[in-house]
């Protein structure tokens, strides 16, 4: 296991090219300027940002000067938000294997998981666009 956090290359994504996008204030951003930044495929990234077009996180615009900027102030975009239009609701669950399979009293984990999982959600809820610029 080489991580416990996993976070989908979406949502990873989705987080980046937001922060990018809201660092050019009102300028439109194109998805292949994005994807050359990230240095990832242009198709995966923008099927990432129609999502976000959908959610109203981002506003695209097509034609040669269109692309990509800010839909909404980015003190008002949380990171949860950005995740739920990627990923759906946030799915709090405290056991890696996704089902209670311990045996013992106790999870052999302890409550890493839990803390784990409490530590994404309140920075998810917490964090905003503005923060990360």
């Amino acid at each position: 296991m080489s991580s416990i956090l996993k976070i989908t290359e979406a949502s990873s994504l989705a987080f980046h090219a937001v922060v990018i996008i809201g660092r050019e204030n009102e300028k439109m951003v194109s998805a292949k300027e994005i994807s050359k930044i990230l240095n990832v495929s242009c198709d995966h990234l923008s099927k990432v940002l129609q999502r976000l077009a959908k959610s109203g996180i981002v506003k695209s615009l097509r034609g040669p000067d269109g692309g990509f900027k800010i839909a909404r102030n980015p003190s008002e975009i949380r990171l949860m938000e950005i995740y739920e239009a990627i990923e759906g609701k946030f799915n709090y669950q405290n056991c890696l294997l996704g089902k209670n399979v311990c045996m013992a009293e106790k999870c052999v984990l302890g409550k890493l998981s839990e803390k784990i999982n409490q530590e994404v959600f309140s920075y998810f809820t917490n964090t905003t666009i503005a923060d990360l610029l």
